[in-house]
């Protein structure tokens, strides 16, 4: 997965399973066991997770309990974004007639 495709979904309110699949790099059940941490600890704070279809997670909590590098990543996926832009730019001057 690229920085972008990790910033993209690190950008999002909430996180599902399959978001947290994505950025921690583990399966289902290891997405899982890190949303169920996520909720226990909310709810030890006596503090309520919105009940809906497809159970999620605030995005915050899920980078403070992966030590994730919020700058950093967002710098990567700038970079990637400029070598992308870069590959894509014609530099007409080192095309011979």
């Amino acid at each position: 997965m690229s920085y972008r495709e990790i910033f993209k979904v690190i950008s999002k309110a909430w996180l599902t399973v399959d978001d947290i699949m994505a950025i921690a790099g583990c399966g289902r059940t290891g997405a899982t066991a890190i949303r169920e941490t996520v909720i226990k600890s909310i709810k030890k704070e006596n503090k309520e997770i919105p009940y809906c279809k497809r159970r999620v997670v605030p995005t915050k909590r899920v980078i403070e309990l992966l030590d994730l590098d919020v700058n950093y990543i967002k710098d990567m996926a700038l970079k990637e974004q400029e070598l992308e832009n870069a590959k894509n730019i014609i530099d007409y001057a080192s095309i011979s007639r």
